[in-house]
């Protein structure tokens, strides 16, 4: 068997690391910042992806389903539908419905067959991931997204913040009261705890792995640790300079930051995964 060298080796991880910032970077612009940067993400997302692993196809049967494009069209208006008739926004779940209902689709169109199976799998796994992590325990009326957020990256950054001196508690799971230049409450969301970019990065490694080409356990598994550690460094560090902001400069500037924060300390802590994915040795 010919021995494959360093940069062929390494060439899928580290392209899925560069792909995963800039999801995630789309994901926070769209979702709290702007619209045209969100879009402009996703775009060097797809780019990436498609430059980087140009020349491999997906394992997928021949043929064309028209059930599969009568299902996807169906799954769209039905989306459309619902929030025009609800007079409501495109959320998170939406946005991955919407994209299973166009990759069911463009996976049956020769030229786009290879993007549509892989962002079939990817809206699929994400789905998955969602309504048993968030949809059932809500249902259940347990927040367990929240209960990780609280223990795992709230309570971590006021325990620091007060040892050093911070004037700051938390009265209630999800809230942050800041008494420093001027009085503020602040409500911790999903996004600031990280919950759906580490959703985001597992969905789209693992797809990556079912459609293009079989990563090994091992080095599938390494990925998607690093990915998710980087997720959760980053945004323990986000909330922690947002409470920081506020204390000194007052809820108007936190809000200005507030947008960019995440994803910007995402690729601070991504640059050592990068280096270290383009000199390991398997």
């Amino acid at each position: 068997m010919q021995k494959l060298n360093t940069q062929e080796r390494t060439k899928p991880g580290l392209i899925l690391v560069v792909s995963a910032f800039f999801l995630v970077a789309a994901f926070i612009e769209l979702s709290y910042g702007s619209l045209h940067l969100g879009l402009g993400f996703l775009a060097l997302t797809c780019l990436i992806f498609y430059l980087g692993f140009k020349g491999k196809r997906v394992r997928r049967e021949a043929g064309v389903s028209r059930f599969q494009i009568a299902l996807g069209a169906l799954i769209i208006l039905a989306v459309i539908a619902y929030n025009l008739y609800k007079n409501s926004e495109i959320q998170t779940l939406d946005s991955m419905v919407l994209l299973l209902g166009f990759s069911l689709i463009i996976s049956n169109i020769r030229r786009f067959a290879d993007v549509g199976r892989f962002a079939l799998y990817f809206s699929v796994i994400f789905l998955i991931f969602y309504i048993n992590l968030f949809l059932i325990p809500e249902k259940l009326e347990i927040d367990l997204p929240y209960y990780y957020g609280h223990y795992f990256v709230t309570l971590p950054v006021v325990a620091v913040m007060q040892n050093l001196g911070y004037n700051i508690s938390i009265p209630a799971m999800r809230i942050i009261e800041v008494c420093g230049i001027e009085y503020t409450t602040l409500k911790i969301d999903l996004a600031c705890f990280g919950w759906y970019s580490l959703l985001l990065i597992v969905s789209m490694v693992i797809a990556y792995s079912e459609t293009i080409e079989r990563i090994e356990r091992r080095r599938l598994i390494l990925i998607l640790v690093m990915l998710a550690l980087a997720s959760y460094l980053a945004n323990l560090l986000r909330v922690a300079i947002l409470v920081y902001l506020a204390y000194f400069y007052g809820l108007e500037t936190m809000m200005t930051i507030h947008s960019h924060l995440g994803w910007i300390l995402f690729a601070i802590l991504l640059l050592p995964i990068a280096f270290y994915m383009i000199g390991e040795k398997k």
